[in-house]
């Protein structure tokens, strides 16, 4: 596993074109173990590797990496609260990063220890990120919208000692906290409350108890545990290292596929925080992206149509993230004017598919010089393996693969790799970006990751002769509302609950505006005479809003399912989509 000679992910012999049937005569891949690469089982497939030279990945500890990068930017605008107006510069940045580290190590927290984060987007979540990665902790980011129950289960989970929310939020995760076992310190970004530590206060440290000296080992080491479904079942924590950030961050900012002008005393890139920091995509390639490179970013906390426009015309965006619903608002929302974008270079979107249809509406309304990009990636992945080259988008593919990476596609009966143009099948990819596995979930990790070390996607892609590679399906159960995963798993548990409930199963149905939404096929205990809706409010009650029945309730006398008893949600599906 040690790097010797070779640069990690690199071959020794390349592979001669884009696709080449690899076999011992032609070629031989060497592949540093720690990127779980291997070499003799990837003779006999159909591999993918991406049209542009492999990139150097340092190994190094990630808040090391960014703070090293932000010494050049100095006094100018690192991060900007889009409600409040307040900001910060690059370093006032890392300063307020370093004395919180060191007010942390006061109360406690220390080399692998879990810290929460439940707050949406400001400058203070990524301060608090950049504290705990800084001090050798481990972040575990969770979606606001959560329920008090769901947050709950991810701190014991994940064992928190900590947590750092926002006032807004503060009550559910004191109810949250109550059913925590480890849990030792609530911190507010905000004034102090009995019983609570404030932020702003830690913010004000000495930074004197800043563990200068601590080793972190980047490759082996946890900077974040964000939750996923994986391909199947219930939320699992995903084990990401501080170099698996790196590396993504490296592999991005290629200049093949990197968009990004450079800064100077008369210019600077300025982003717009608006996908989730909780989320792995808004987490790297906004917020770490941004601090890396010198943008300022300009944070929202949800998505206010308001809001949204009047900082795009205030702050004059030139580099906006955004998934399709958010592509959707900007093509055919009245209150959204070309000029709103006359700043702007590039707009990238991922998450979920944006379609040709509406990616030519944005172009008909923006024009064809803003660059629209796609990507593809997950969590379990840190999270981007593809991405459409800047001078070369093909409308309705997710791209090529990155530096550093490969993939194929699979048959899915066979498992056998298949060439370009020869049909769909499963997508698996191997990186320097992909997970070191599951927490504490060795099953769930080996159903993801196989013995040869190819991460299993769980969706259903195709290849074109040029490597451009189109996701046509979902092979895993998972339903993607606006970006955000919705495990089916996870809501039968909560409907099977209802005491008239019988049998549930839970399915994506495609919507207009949010990707998919779920919808619960229900079979009622003899003798009740509850109604639909209210099934979906009492699912209502338990669960974030994007996970609520927004696909609707149908009552049915029987569940297909097959002779193992696993549910035919295909089935379900066909039968939805023909009505």
């Amino acid at each position: 596993g040690g790097m010797g000679s070779l640069r990690c992910a690199s071959l020794l012999r390349q592979v001669t074109g884009p696709w080449s049937r690899c076999t011992p005569s032609r070629v031989t891949y060497y592949y540093c173990h720690a990127c779980k690469y291997s070499s003799s089982s990837d003779r006999d497939s159909w591999v993918m590797k991406s049209p542009f030279s492999d990139v150097d990945i340092p190994i190094v500890s990630f808040s090391k990496y960014i703070f090293d990068a932000q010494e050049q930017f100095g006094g100018r605008t690192a991060m900007v609260d889009g409600v409040t107006g307040a900001s910060y510069s690059f370093s006032e940045f890392r300063d307020k990063s370093i004395r919180l580290g060191s007010a942390l190590t006061r109360i406690d927290i220390s080399y692998k220890d879990v810290v929460a984060i439940v707050a949406p987007n400001c400058p203070e979540f990524a301060i608090t990120f950049f504290a705990v990665t800084s001090i050798g902790a481990i972040n575990t980011t969770i979606n606001c919208t959560y329920t008090a129950d769901e947050i709950a289960n991810q701190l014991n989970n994940a064992g928190a000692s900590a947590v750092v929310t926002h006032p807004l939020l503060l009550s559910k995760v004191k109810e949250a906290s109550k059913l925590c076992k480890n849990l030792h310190h609530i911190i507010v970004m905000g004034p102090a409350e009995e019983g609570l530590l404030s932020l702003q206060d830690l913010m004000k440290d000495d930074g004197t108890a800043f563990p200068h000296n601590i080793q972190i080992d980047p490759q082996d080491d946890l900077v974040v545990l964000p939750y996923s479904s994986g391909t199947t079942g219930l939320p699992k924590g995903v084990m990401l290292t501080h170099y698996n950030l790196v590396a993504n961050l490296q592999q991005i900012l290629h200049e093949g596929l990197n968009t990004l002008k450079a800064g100077t005393d008369g210019y600077q890139e300025v982003f717009m925080g608006l996908l989730p920091y909780f989320h792995i995509y808004g987490m790297v390639t906004c917020m770490g992206l941004s601090l890396l490179c010198g943008a300022k970013s300009v944070t929202l906390p949800n998505f206010d149509p308001k809001l949204f426009v009047d900082v795009l015309e205030k702050h004059k965006i030139s580099y906006l993230h955004s998934v399709p619903p958010v592509v959707s608002f900007l093509a055919h929302h009245p209150l959204v004017k070309p000029e709103h974008l006359s700043h702007t270079h590039t707009v990238s979107s991922g998450a979920a598919p944006a379609g040709s249809t509406l990616i030519n509406n944005f172009i008909k309304k923006f024009g064809s010089e803003i660059i629209f990009q796609e990507g593809y990636g997950m969590t379990e992945t840190s999270p981007v393996t593809h991405l459409t080259p800047k001078d070369n988008h093909v409308v309705g593919s997710i791209g090529v693969v990155i530096p550093n990476t490969m993939a194929k596609i699979i048959d899915i009966s066979t498992g056998e790799a298949i060439g370009p143009n020869e049909g769909e099948g499963e997508l698996c990819i191997k990186g320097p970006q992909v997970m070191k596995g599951y927490f504490r979930n060795e099953e769930e990790t080996r159903n993801t990751i196989d013995e040869d070390g190819w991460l299993h996607t769980g969706d259903i892609a195709k290849a074109d002769a040029n490597d451009n590679v189109f996701i046509v399906d979902r092979l895993k159960e998972l339903i993607k509302v606006k970006g955000l995963q919705v495990a089916p798993a996870e809501l039968e548990d909560v409907i099977r609950k209802h005491p008239h409930v019988a049998d549930v199963a839970v399915i994506g149905l495609p919507h207009e505006r949010s990707g998919e939404v779920p919808r619960a096929y229900v079979v009622l205990v003899p003798g009740s005479n509850v109604s639909e809706k209210a099934i979906a409010d009492y699912v209502a009650d338990e669960v974030a809003p994007h996970k609520q029945l927004s696909g609707g309730v149908k009552f049915v006398d029987t569940i297909p399912k097959s002779p193992t008893g696993k549910i035919l949600r295909r089935e379900l599906k066909e039968t939805a989509l023909a009505q």
